[in-house]
């Protein structure tokens, strides 16, 4: 298995050269079109933020049918990756339990022997680049759209105000629908994770709705197995404004050996984050239903098969994402078109 993104070169590297495909663009079936956030679209399904670089990876992402596409998280400044390595194979169990993880995950050599069994971890640091280059490539990015695509930039900032001025960065880029990362580890410090803390994701959310206006704004979230929890974060981003969620981001756990001296724990991706994701979008789908939200609901996590992203969906998902899925197969949207009709 090749995938889209080359582990052996840098971010860099992989921005400027990749992706790195050699395949045919597939035929697609007919649309089934969808309404999401007030966009109409030719199918639930899409990519996270994280594997589309720039505006030539969202090109072919959308060459290959998927169809709501996230821009890689931007800051409001450029930002340097974490050096190299930035993704490792993880030898990990067959699922992971986000409220009962292990204190520690083996690294391996060998990749595996099939996407089913396809567990990695990343670190790269939320890297950026500079407001100039954004200015020109998302307009891009939003160019190499078919009919029936939506693109979502996600935005990060370590305090608030780095949040706003992103917020601003990507409104004036023409970014369609905005995403607030806020499931990156020790950017609140009110309590734990920004993205679990409802008081802050109110505050947050609510700010970022006054400078973007219009502009729908989703809530990226990570695992949240209290459900008591979760109710009361989803109420808060709802009563501030938000228009959706997505979720969950990577499980952090530490890897051993680590990546770097400075880089003990990192976010796990791929197959053994799967369970996870499909109880969130459970318990997220009958949160919003019960408390009348109003939210869209967006999935991704683990998704490396087909029948994956079906049952996002049919766990209550408004969109079904994949990530790592779509870095070592392609063509994975192409194998849900062809095989299932959307609701």
């Amino acid at each position: 298995m090749q995938p889209l993104y080359n582990p052996e070169k840098t971010y860099l590297e992989n921005l400027a050269d990749g992706p790195f495909f050699k395949g045919t663009i597939p035929v697609r079936p007919p649309f089934s079109w969808k309404e999401f956030l007030g966009f109409n679209i030719a199918s639930p399904i899409g990519v996270p933020a994280g594997p589309l670089l720039n505006a030539n990876w969202i090109s072919l992402a959308a060459d290959l049918g998927y169809d709501v596409l996230t821009y890689k998280t931007i800051r409001s400044y450029e930002h340097p990756s974490h050096p190299l390595p930035n993704i490792a194979f993880i030898d990990a169990p067959d699922q992971l339990d986000p409220a009962n993880l292990p204190d520690r995950i083996k690294r391996q050599n060998l990749p595996p022997t099939s996407i089913d069994q396809l567990a990695i971890t990343n670190s790269f640091g939320n890297p950026s680049r500079s407001p100039d280059y954004l200015k020109k490539d998302i307009p891009l990015a939003i160019e190499k759209l078919h009919p029936g695509q939506l693109l979502i930039v996600s935005i990060f900032g370590t305090t608030e105000e780095e949040y706003l001025d992103c917020a601003r960065l990507a409104s004036l880029c023409g970014s369609p629908v905005i995403e607030a990362n806020l499931s990156c580890p020790n950017v609140s410090k009110k309590e734990g994770n920004l993205f679990a803390n409802p008081e802050a994701v109110e505050e947050l959310s609510r700010k970022l709705v006054g400078v973007i206006g219009d502009t729908p704004l989703v809530i990226k979230l990570g695992a949240i197995p209290d459900q008591r929890r979760l109710q009361k974060v989803l109420t808060a981003a709802a009563r501030a404004g938000a228009r959706a969620v997505c979720g969950i981001n990577t499980i952090s756990i530490a890897v051993h050996p680590p990546l770097s001296h400075s880089r003990q724990t990192c976010g796990i991706c791929g197959a053994p984050i799967f369970k996870a994701a499909l109880a969130f979008t459970r318990e997220a789908r009958e949160v919003i239903d019960k408390e009348k939200l109003g939210l869209e609901l967006m999935a991704t996590g683990g998704a490396t098969q087909p029948e994956h992203l079906k049952q996002m969906l049919d766990a209550g998902a408004s969109i079904a994402m994949t990530a790592t899925g779509m870095m070592w197969d392609p063509y994975l949207a192409s194998k849900y078109h062809q095989g299932h009709q959307y609701a």
